[in-house]
């Protein structure tokens, strides 16, 4: 039945019955294992470790009808918990990520009826790769944020940002192994916390949680004169990363160049006004819309947003010039010339009914940008998703698109303050902390109107109208891509079982209780410890392998089916091709051979035309060939003749030779053979004798 929240009626399609089924029932953070791209549906299945697609588009022209889906399947599985879905800008490779590992996936090509996958093949498989190795019971490395490079020309660059502060490029050419080509750090290595140890404040705020890039620059050579036929530097990309603590560190450089130098690392970027906070010291989430200058939003867990403008920062005092070194930070990073101009504070509603005496609720903020309208972007959360609109872009863009002649060149006197809709709520004041409503998924269907697409917590999907009233296009710039031999290594499943298993320092040792005897109250806190210890540190972690290995049975069961149906079909087909292959061999030859037909009746029709064409005089001459020919052709066959009767005498004459040879050869029997030989070898002991007899004599008298 269609509802407001579900005019598609989405909930009713197949393909969320099913993925309903398989979502966590224990997930607490928000997500985004969900995307569209060009009119399709991405999402990812945690239960059968596999993508299912759907044409949302085709949906909405078919609202009578379900349309089916296609699931792709990973030859090679994830065996980590996936909480984010990217796709590049070619919808060529979908990358899933979540904080131990990257499985990077080829999408197959798309043709047939609503230009679906292999022309609507219901189950798919598709060539992965694993980044994993990113944690482990050893290292604490995990992954906080993946983005495609915009810069990268064929779509197939994925930068990581680690929770060692450190960057990693990979290139992951179609068909071909990711590589890992480049990596830097943008800060210092973070201490190892544990669930015993509390990181202290200066560690957690020299750690980057989000990063984003800024619009491309161009960088010109010292030599450049100014008329293009200078030389300049590739276009680069910008970096900004946000720290925990407020910072925003710039990395500049075009780090898809072949070149073996590292990029450089700015300090942290000047915000003005200066505030005593930075501007919140828990920032989550950070974006940048690609205007002109760039505008920065700046996300924190309390549900605040700062808006700022990235542009060159004005010329300072030497005494009022900031320096890495003033933070406390061991690295020598350059002093950056850019800065970030706060022009607006905008605070999100993170549920309902709270009054101002009551604890507000914190969560990690995501920003989502609006690839078809600049002047908003979405914010999901646990307590649901929020649009914002920022005014002031409107007025920015008036402002450089201006006419010299006819426009006023003055700065408007007064911004317009952005616009903040509460488009979902999933918590309200009564919800408990521990209780779990994060967003799991967000979507936007840009065409004809915008559409939002959320999956919840529940598993129930929503999709709302969002109006666009402005609709600006994004066009993307490309980088040549680098090459590089750095391969990447995957975690072994018996491995990632076995850090499974690991226990904490907690544990219950074997009791040995001495002459004392204890009391029930005793013994009862004795049994009680030993049986929480046993839940919280042995039970959970065998019921999670369990369910990790059943999982892995379940999915490598239906992976394995697939690939017997996938056989069973490559065989028929392979059966029908071989059967095409002998019909067109058979048209061949036929063809062959009436093409051949027909080239000699075109030789005789062209020699009868050219025979009728010739003069008195080449007739003649032709007619006396012919009798010449004639002529020639019995003196050969006269002489042929001859010899082939000299032949037939000289072989008479052998034959008769050969006969009279065998009546002259004389056969001696069996008997006169044996006594000729006795006689010879008779023959030979004697003279042998004599032999003896002679050197026996010569040396008697030493001749």
């Amino acid at each position: 039945m269609c509802s407001v929240t579900d005019p598609l009626r989405l909930n009713d399609n197949p393909l969320f019955k099913e993925l309903k089924d398989g979502l966590p029932k224990s997930e607490k953070e928000t997500m985004n294992i969900l995307e569209i791209r060009d009119d399709i549906l991405y999402v990812w299945n945690p239960d059968k470790c596999c993508v299912f697609t759907l044409n949302v588009a085709a949906t909405r022209g078919k609202t009578g009808e379900a349309v089916p889906f296609q699931t792709l399947k990973p030859t090679d599985p994830p065996i980590f918990e996936i909480t984010n879905l990217l796709i590049n800008e070619t919808a060529t490779q979908l990358a899933i990520w979540g904080n131990l590992g990257i499985v990077v996936v080829e999408l197959p090509r798309r043709w047939g009826k609503d230009n679906a996958f292999q022309d609507g093949k219901k189950e798919i498989s598709c060539v992965n790769y694993n980044l994993t190795g990113y944690s482990s019971q050893l290292a604490s490395t995990e992954v906080r944020r993946v983005r495609w490079h915009p810069g990268s020309p064929n779509n197939s660059h994925l930068l990581v940002l680690t929770s060692e502060n450190t960057f990693q490029l990979y290139e992951c050419e179609i068909g071909e192994t990711p590589k890992l080509i480049r990596n830097w750090k943008v800060g210092p290595t973070p201490p190892i916390s544990s669930t015993k140890f509390i990181a202290n404040v200066e560690s957690l705020g020299e750690t980057a949680v989000d990063f984003d890039f800024a619009t491309p620059t161009m960088k010109f050579d010292d030599d450049y004169n100014g008329n293009g036929n200078g030389s300049w530097h590739k276009i680069q990309w910008p970096i900004l990363v946000l720290r925990g603590d407020g910072d925003i560190l710039m990395v500049h450089g075009n780090i898809l160049s072949g070149s073996l130098t590292k990029p450089d690392v700015l300090g942290a970027l000047s915000m003005y006004p200066p505030a005593a906070d930075n501007y919140g010291l828990d920032s989550c989430s950070i974006m940048c819309i690609p205007t002109t200058p760039p505008v920065v939003v700046i996300a924190t867990t309390t549900g605040k947003l700062y808006h700022a403008l990235l542009m060159r920062e004005p010329e300072r005092d030497g005494d009022d010039e900031k320096t890495w070194s003033q933070y406390g930070s061991t690295y020598s990073l350059h002093t950056p010339d850019d800065a970030l101009f706060v022009f607006e504070e905008v605070e999100m509603e993170l549920g309902l009914l709270f009054t101002a005496t009551d604890k507000k609720y914190r969560c990690p903020i995501n920003l989502h940008r609006d690839k078809g309208n600049k002047l908003r972007y979405f914010c999901s959360h646990n307590a649901g998703i929020h649009m914002v609109t920022v005014t002031m872009i409107t007025q920015l863009e008036e402002y450089l698109n201006a006419n010299e002649e006819n426009a006023d060149l003055s700065l408007p006197s007064s911004l317009l303050p952005s616009s903040i809709q509460y488009l979902l709520c999933t918590r309200t004041k009564y919800s408990g902390n521990k209780e779990a409503t994060p967003v799991l998924g967000f979507g936007l269907l840009q065409q004809p109107c915008s559409l939002l697409i959320a999956l919840l917590h529940s598993g129930i999907i929503v999709d709302l109208s969002v109006v666009d009233r402005d609709y600006l296009p994004n066009v993307d710039c490309r980088e040549p891509a680098v090459s590089s031999s750095k391969k990447v290594t995957r975690e072994p499943f018996d491995i990632y079982i076995a850090n499974l298993l690991k226990h904490d320092s907690a544990s219950q040792p074997i009791t040995k209780l001495g002459t004392t005897k204890l009391s029930g109250k005793e013994y009862l806190e004795l049994l009680y410890r030993a049986t929480h210890l046993f839940r919280t540190n042995h039970f959970i972690k065998h019921d999670k392998v369990r369910a990790e290995i059943a999982k892995k049975v379940r999915v490598l069961k239906d992976l394995k089916n697939h690939q017997l149906t996938e056989l069973d079909n490559l065989t028929e087909t392979r059966k029908h091709l071989h059967g095409k292959a002998e019909q067109l061999a058979e048209r061949y030859e036929d063809i062959k051979d009436k093409q051949e037909d027909l080239a000699k009746r075109a030789e005789e029709v062209l020699r009868l035309v050219n025979y009728k064409e010739l003069s008195t005089a080449e007739r003649a001459d032709a007619t006396q060939l012919k009798d010449l020919n004639q002529k020639v052709s019995k003196e050969l066959a006269f002489r042929l003749d001859k010899l082939k009767k000299k032949v037939e005498q000289q072989r008479m004459h052998m034959e008769a030779f050969k006969r009279e040879e065998k009546k002259n050869s004389y056969v001696l029997s069996a008997k006169q053979e044996e006594a000729i030989k006795s006689n010879i070898g008779q023959m030979g002991k004697s003279i042998a004798n004599m032999i003896a007899q002679v050197k026996a004599f010569e040396d008697e008298l030493d001749i």
